[in-house]
C-alpha cells in the first residue's frame, strides 16, 4: 500500500508507485492503497530500482530466426546476434523458467494477404538486406530461397522468405529447442509486432501481462519500433539491452537504450534479470 514517502504515477487504471528509498513499483496492484503484491523482483536497471509482478510480467523474444541469424543461410558465423542468443540462453530464459515469466517468441510470419498489403517502404527495405557472407543473395519477401546446405553436408529448402511455417521464419535453431509448450508464440507482418495488426495485444492482456521485457534483433528496427508502440499504448517496457543486438551503426542502438532509460521504460542486462529473479522475495521484509 501507499506509504508517505511514495508516489502516484499514473491514472486509476494504470498507475505506478514510486519512492525515492525503493524506486519504482511496477507491480499493479488494484488500487494504490491495496496491499504490496508478492513475489516481487526487483530489478537493478540503469537508472533506478524497478519491481515486477512476475504473474504480470512476459519476456518478448522478437526476430530470432533462422532467416536472420543462421550461417546455414550466408548469415556472418560471428554475427553479434549469435551473442544475443548466448545471453538469452545463458542468462535471461533460464531466469523466465525459473520465476515463471512467460515467454513470447514474436517473429516474422507472412501470409498472401500480407504480401500484398505489406508497404512499399518495407519492401524496399528487404531487398536492400545484404548481410549474408558467400554468394548467396535474397530477392526479397516472399521469395524462393532455394536449397540450404547443413554442415553435415545435406540439403533441404529453405522455403519462401519469412512466410509462415518456413524453415527460414522458423526460431534460430539453439532457441527452438529452448521453447515449451506454454510459450507463446506470435507472427508479425511489420516491423513493430504491437502495431495492431497482429494479435500481441489481446493474447498479452488475456493473461494479464502488464510488463514486457523486450529482446532480439534488430535494436533499433524490430525490436525498438515493438517497444514505442508498447509504451504508448501503456505496457511497461524494459529494454534487455545485451539481449539485443543490431547491424545498424552503434549509435543507433545507443539512440534505443537512450530514449528507453530516459522516457519509454528502463534498461537492464540479461544477468541483472537473472539476479532479480534469484533474489525473488515472496513475503514483506521483517518489519515492513
Amino acid at each position: 500500500m501507499v506509504s508517505r514517502q511514495q508516489e502516484v504515477i499514473g491514472g486509476k487504471k494504470n498507475f505506478w508507485l514510486h519512492s525515492e528509498a525503493d524506486g519504482w513499483d511496477l507491480t499493479h496492484p488494484p488500487t494504490p492503497s491495496s496491499p504490496a503484491i508478492y513475489p516481487r523482483i526487483r530489478l537493478a536497471t540503469t537508472s533506478a530500482p524497478v519491481a515486477i509482478d512476475p504473474a504480470k510480467t512476459a519476456l518478448v523474444i522478437i526476430d530470432l530466426q533462422n532467416y536472420f541469424l543462421s550461417p546455414s543461410l550466408g548469415r556472418p558465423s560471428d554475427a553479434i546476434g549469435l551473442k544475443v542468443v548466448d545471453k538469452l540462453l545463458k542468462h535471461a530464459i533460464p531466469a523466465c523458467r525459473k520465476a515463471g515469466i512467460p515467454i513470447v517468441w514474436l517473429g516474422w510470419g507472412l501470409t498472401e494477404q500480407d504480401l500484398e498489403e505489406m508497404p512499399p517502404t518495407i519492401v524496399k527495405g528487404f531487398k536492400a538486406d545484404n548481410n549474408f557472407s558467400g554468394k548467396r543473395r535474397v530477392k526479397g519477401l516472399g521469395s524462393d530461397i532455394g536449397s540450404v546446405q547443413l554442415d553435415d553436408g545435406s540439403l533441404f529448402e529453405g522455403g519462401r522468405v519469412l512466410m509462415r511455417d518456413q524453415w527460414n521464419s522458423a526460431t534460430y535453431g539453439p532457441l527452438e529447442e529452448k521453447h515449451e509448450r506454454q510459450d507463446i508464440r506470435i507472427h508479425k507482418n511489420r516491423l513493430s509486432g504491437f502495431w495492431g495488426g497482429t494479435a500481441a495485444e489481446e493474447l498479452l492482456s488475456a493473461r494479464g501481462i502488464r510488463t514486457l521485457l523486450f529482446a532480439g534483433a534488430n535494436t533499433d528496427q524490430c525490436v525498438g519500433g515493438s517497444l514505442q508502440d508498447a509504451f504508448t499504448k501503456g505496457w511497461d517496457c524494459l529494454l534487455l539491452s545485451d539481449g539485443c543486438a543490431t547491424t545498424s551503426p552503434d549509435f543507433a542502438r545507443q539512440c534505443i537504450n537512450f530514449n528507453t532509460e530516459a522516457g519509454w521504460g528502463f534498461v537492464l542486462s540479461c544477468q541483472g534479470l537473472a539476479n532479480g529473479v534469484d533474489s525473488i522475495q515472496r513475503e514483506p521484509s521483517a518489519g515492513v
